[in-house]
């Protein structure tokens, strides 16, 4: 028994609305997209056409058809509540201020904690947060992973492999729908047109033209549909498909942020140890890290000496552990900076009146806060990162499978389309065959029982010399005397 169609009535706006929900309620899932609303039907003003409304309505439900197959998003509240709330423009708009008020107490708490942890004993302005996080962001976007996983190069290979594929199939099936199909169509029409033309010319055969010319504009009406279902469904399909391979390739992206951030903390702390103990040690510091513009989470501030520049860099399997100082170059370069910012400091120090002890031990007790500090975050970003890693795991075999549901699908239903117009092909043909037969055989039985009106009964003829009695019997022979007797005609059937 097929289950019954559940329908609700909404607009496009609130499918962005359902989107941008859920991908900031599970930013561990590769949302699916929704159809991009930067489209030339915006700017033609044809956005309201049969052909621009039905390539939206088919993604919009392939959109909800993967939501609904998906295990985490079809049991997201937001998604019952689109499906079935009555009043949904009300929920919206008091989501949507709920939303907005949490954003802004966010942003309030994040400046607040940008600038009390802006150093062990430092304060940065919340200009400096904003100032970090661009730059973390904009160095990020260059920066790339020291260790990579294998499971996730194959699936960006795959998902690469898979667009590539993707947008051939969509040239080729555009080319024949939208080209040689459409062409076919408009010969066909001509054709019926020139048909239906004849019937001026040859009004004996009207009967005959008109059936074979209303058969052949059939033929090309059923080839119009299945063009748009293969132009307006199939291909659009394959363009979601591309784009819900995108939003698989961001995913991926995501994790691989988490795993640089764990990096990036790790190797920050690794430096700090390195500066610490360097100063415990009495070398006053390997490092340019500044006490006042040092950002925990970002790890921002070079030395002004390069003390890390020159140091040798070596990552370990187990997560990017950093050694300083490997290699003779790199090492002798971080001793001759270490040198180079510790007789600065001390110089400075010593025209400000500092007391280099007492300023040796605020710097220690500075980076072992910050030590301290490090630690925590990068033990948290690891379990961050572990947990994405497995969420993508699962998120990955989720896609694999939704994508299998899909193209099966739509192949499916684009065979069907196909059986379904050349079966509607040989029927209108079929039935232009059975009119003929049928007028055809009506017009030899009239002809019979006109020669038989013609030929039938008893006759009589006269003869040239005499007289002539005829009988006639059912082929309708008849035999005449030219000469001068009797003639008696019979024929034996």
């Amino acid at each position: 028994m097929a289950k019954p169609t559940f329908t609700a009535r909404r607009r496009f706006t609130d499918f962005v609305f359902l989107y941008k929900t859920l991908c900031r309620e599970y930013p561990a899932s590769a949302v699916p997209p929704i159809p991009d609303k930067q489209r030339m039907e915006y700017v033609r003003g044809d956005r309201f056409g049969s052909d621009f409304t039905n390539r939206r309505a088919y993604s919009l439900q392939r959109f909800l058809s993967r939501i609904a197959l998906h295990p985490v998003l079809r049991r997201a509240p937001i998604l019952h509540i689109f499906l079935e709330s009555p009043d949904w423009n009300a929920t919206m708009r008091a989501r949507s201020a709920r939303a907005g008020g949490m954003m802004g107490s966010e942003s309030i708490s994040g400046g607040g904690l940008s600038s009390n942890n802006g150093g062990a004993g430092g304060n940065n302005g919340g200009g400096g947060g904003v100032f970090d996080n661009f730059a973390d962001t904009f160095i990020n976007a260059f920066t790339k992973p020291h260790r990579h996983d294998r499971r996730f190069v194959e699936v960006r290979e795959r998902a690469d492999k898979l667009d590539e594929d993707l947008a051939h199939v969509e040239k080729v099936v555009a080319r024949v729908a939208a080209r040689r199909e459409a062409d076919l169509e408009q010969d066909l029409r001509d054709l019926a047109e020139q048909f239906q033309r004849l019937v001026a010319l040859e009004p004996g055969v009207d009967a005959a033209v008109h059936g074979f010319a209303a058969a052949v504009g059939d033929e090309a009406a059923g080839l119009r549909r299945l063009r748009d279902k293969s132009d307006q469904d199939y291909v659009g399909s394959l363009r979601d498909m591309q784009a819900y391979g995108g939003a698989l390739r961001s995913l991926l992206k995501a994790r691989e942020q988490k795993q640089l951030d764990y990096e990036q903390l790790t190797e920050y702390l690794n430096k700090s140890s390195t500066d610490r103990d360097a100063l415990s040690a009495g070398f006053g510091g390997a490092s340019g890290y500044s006490s006042t513009n040092h950002h925990a989470g970002s790890g921002g501030g070079g030395g002004a000496g390069g003390g890390g520049a020159g140091g040798g860099h070596g990552h370990g399997a187990g997560g990017g552990v950093v050694g300083a100082g490997v290699g003779g170059a790199g090492a002798t370069a971080a001793s001759l900076g270490s040198a180079g910012v510790g007789f600065i400091r001390s110089k400075l120090e010593d025209v400000r009146g500092v007391d280099h002890e007492a300023a040796r031990r605020e710097r220690l007790r500075r980076l072992e806060l910050r030590v301290d500090e490090l630690t925590a975050e990068a033990e948290r970003a690891k379990k961050t990162s572990e947990l994405f890693d497995d969420e993508v795991v699962r998120e990955v075999a989720d896609f694999e499978r939704i994508k299998r549901v899909e193209m099966r699908r739509q192949l499916g239903g684009l065979a069907d389309e196909h059986v379904r117009f050349y079966g509607d092909v040989v029927d209108v043909w079929e039935r232009y065959l059975r009119d003929m037969e049928a007028e055809v055989g009506a017009g030899a039985g009239a002809g019979e029982d006109s020669n038989g009106g013609n030929t039938g009964g008893d006759g009589a003829g006269e003869g040239d010399g005499g007289e002539g009695f005829g009988s006639s019997s059912h082929n309708g022979h008849h035999r005449h005397n030219h000469g001068g007797g009797e003639v008696f005609g019979s024929v034996y059937g």
